[in-house]
């Protein structure tokens, strides 16, 4: 095989970045965003145990659970008591009020769901309040606060017990600070705590800041976490005068060492106690983003043979949140989708909105044969107003009402299977042109959305751009309907050329009026 030649087997091949194109005429590339589900919000405050629930970042999880024929959540109840915390007073440097974490009870709640869309919280018998059995799950006397928590389930675990994992911040009246901890369960109700420390490059303590996001890579079988490392938004050259009160320190955006905004580290782990330490990836660009912008947190997941993240974006003027789309071929370097563009976003200008100004995400999508499903947290007030407005005499609702001015919940968004980005044709003909591909596969198969009496053909060519005889355009029957996966013939027929495939070929997409997601050859 030639060494222009890329194999790709039976991988979907996906048009979020430009890898597989050779050229193109009269396309663009379209970043898709995923629409909401009619019954948002999905979980919400609604059990007396209940306080003030806390769907952000970096604090709630869903998977479906094959095993069980279940959607599992975990999400976060701060128990924040903000009678307490608003007499403290503010330092005097803007930081964070002294005792907000003495002030939250921090604990995990369980819920799970046949659908996906409609939730229940079952009773579990691990912690009850004021006489009550609750759904509460992690974070009691004994074992302390959970805070900053992310939930896997691990498909590749031997051990059942262990098949869900949990690592978060624990807080213990015996500790000086909080430290990282890790979690195993066999159902991802009840949990065990492990007594072994976690490490970040042979260090124990708290290695994290409070965004840990993981996963697990199948191909190499190492844990992945996308976080922030302690003190990450600290100068190390002193404050800045004049000092202006505010939950957040200056930047300085031509001093590397005092850009002071929030960035995402990366590690790795082959056992899920011992991490590598963590290094930055991804970090705010001064020209492309805006001012204030920060990297909140990554949520990663593979399509096809890239990785794929939701990068929540704080943006810290307006005090709201969002995401947008980034890709990566190796996991560490990174780039953006859709110019940036929000794939969720913040309603805004609807005062009534349940996510008016937070829409965040920190988990993979659930993959389905009809749908991706997204889901998400919004919240119907700011980032941190509601929290540290009150110490700095702010003259906003939010400041003095607290956790009461609104609330933090669970959403649902959705899009068609592998619908996050297409290429997209209009009145000309669009073209476009792969690299030479080898594979084995026997047809190939396309999804593709056709529109307005629109049209889409294809036609195979050799390494040097010749039609194949018998797979010529004019020999592709034309489809013009919708289809995720639309089986390309010729004259009827399906097979492509073995001999042809193994040496490599240049699959030719002819368009008007369609949209191109992705394709793949089996």
């Amino acid at each position: 095989m030639r060494p222009d030649v890329l194999y790709v087997g039976s991988t979907p091949q996906y048009f979020v970045d430009n890898h597989v194109i050779e050229m193109f005429n009269f396309v663009t590339r379209t970043m898709h965003r995923p629409t909401p589900h009619e019954c948002n919000p999905l979980i919400r405050k609604d059990r007396p145990w209940e306080v003030v629930l806390y769907f952000r970042t970096n604090t709630w999880n869903v998977y479906w659970d094959d095993q069980e024929t279940l959607y599992k959540c975990w999400y976060e109840d701060l128990a924040y008591d903000f009678d307490t915390f608003s007499g403290r007073k503010s330092d005097t440097h803007g930081l964070e009020a002294p005792g907000f974490h003495e002030v939250c009870d921090s604990r995990y709640l369980y819920a799970e769901s046949a659908d996906g869309v409609h939730w229940e919280k079952p009773e579990l018998g691990y912690r009850d309040v004021d006489g009550r059995r609750t759904n509460i799950c992690l974070g009691n006397e004994r074992d302390g606060k959970a805070h900053a928590a992310s939930f896997l389930l691990d498909e590749m675990e031997e051990d059942p017990s262990k098949r869900f994992k949990v690592i978060f911040w624990n807080e213990r009246k015996d500790l000086a600070d909080a430290i990282n901890k890790v979690g195993y369960s066999p159902d991802g109700r009840t949990w065990t705590l492990s007594d072994e420390p976690v490490t970040f490059g042979g260090n124990s303590g708290r290695g994290t800041g409070d965004v840990i996001i993981v996963n697990r890579n199948r191909q190499t079988g190492e844990y992945t976490m996308d976080t922030r490392i302690a003190h990450m938004c600290e100068h190390p050259g002193g404050w800045s005068n004049p000092d202006v009160p505010g939950w957040g320190l200056p930047i300085h955006p031509n001093e590397p060492t005092r850009n002071a905004r929030r960035r995402i580290y990366y590690a790795y782990s082959r056992d899920f106690h011992d991490w590598t330490p963590p290094q930055q990836i991804m970090t705010p660009d001064l020209v492309e983003d805006n001012l204030d912008d920060e990297y909140y947190g990554l949520a990663r997941f593979r399509l096809g043979d890239l990785w794929v993240g939701l990068l929540n974006r704080f943006h810290r003027t307006p005090n709201t949140m969002s995401a947008s789309l980034v890709y990566s071929r190796d996991g560490s370097n990174w780039h953006h989708a859709g110019q940036r563009q929000p794939f969720l976003a913040p309603r805004v200008d609807d005062p009534n909105a349940w996510d008016r100004y937070m829409a965040e995400c920190c988990c993979q999508p659930v993959f389905l044969d009809d749908e991706i499903r997204v889901y998400h947290a919004g919240s119907n007030f700011h980032h941190d107003w509601w929290q540290f407005g009150f110490q700095e005499q702010m003259d906003h609702p939010e400041a003095k009402a607290g956790p009461a001015s609104g609330e933090t919940a669970l959403g649902l968004a959705t899009l068609r299977p592998g619908g996050f980005v297409s290429l997209d044709s209009d009145e000309r003909e669009g073209i476009l042109i792969t690299r030479p591909l080898a594979s084995r596969g026997g047809e190939l198969q396309a999804n593709v959305q056709c529109r307005n009496d629109g049209f889409f053909r294809v036609a195979l060519l050799d390494v040097q751009g010749n039609e194949l005889s018998g797979y010529e355009k004019s020999a592709c029957d034309t489809f013009a309907g919708d289809s995720t996966g639309h089986v390309v013939t010729w004259g009827g027929r399906s097979a492509l050329p073995a001999e042809a495939m193994s040496r490599g070929v240049k699959v030719c997409f002819y368009s008007r009026r369609a949209s191109l997601y992705s394709f793949r050859i089996v």
